[in-house]
């Protein structure tokens, strides 16, 4: 079974102390977490991702992504909101 990239995207928040947008995001693959040059994203809403992502594998991954989940980062002022899915297939070569 092929190992399951998945990205988490900014949908909703409140505000923002780290310069996130909605709409910014990262991947979480087997290479370990990327998102796009220049892009900050805040370390406690990657904290509080990365874990639920990493600790569901294979087929209970699939029927996890299959809802859409959405997460909310642990600050509660900035409410930022992220959703979980299945990151977009890759360009052959591309890294």
């Amino acid at each position: 079974m092929e190992t399951q990239r998945v990205r988490c995207t900014l949908e909703e928040m409140a505000y923002s102390a780290c310069g996130m947008e909605i709409g910014d995001h990262f991947e979480v693959g087997p290479e370990g977490i990327t998102m796009p040059d220049g892009q900050p994203f805040c370390v406690f809403a990657v904290a509080a991702v990365v874990p639920l992502v990493k600790g569901r594998q294979g087929e209970d991954l699939e029927a996890w992504l299959e809802s859409r989940p959405l997460l909310q980062c642990p600050d509660p002022p900035e409410a930022v909101r992220m959703r979980i899915e299945a990151a977009p297939a890759r360009a052959e070569g591309a890294a």
